[in-house]
């Protein structure tokens, strides 16, 4: 599975992503957090629609442990992940409604 990562903002122990496919949708948003133990624990949310299978998510879990956290790895069982899935209802913001 392919996805670009677009970070969204980074702090001192966390940074948050968006995920899009080959066709900039989007494919979901990823957490990481990276703890004072040296381990780093991701949250991964998921668009329903766009990745539907294990095998996907694997692909996908692999391709951020590679990419976005070099320092940790799951087969080091320093770096996991909470997947959730749902469906994207839309984005909002505080600007006024349109009379």
């Amino acid at each position: 599975m392919n996805a670009t990562f677009i970070r969204i903002f980074r702090t001192s122990s966390s940074e948050r992503f968006l995920l899009q496919d080959d066709k900039n949708e989007e494919l979901g948003m990823l957490d990481l957090h990276f703890l004072a133990d040296s381990t780093v624990a991701g949250n991964l949310f998921l668009v329903q629609s766009k990745v539907t299978d294990e095998t996907g998510i694997r692909q996908l879990l692999e391709l951020i442990d590679v990419q976005l956290v070099p320092a940790a790895s799951m087969d080091e069982a320093n770096l996991s992940f909470t997947v959730t899935q749902g469906e994207l209802i839309g984005t909002f913001s505080s600007g006024g409604e349109e009379d």
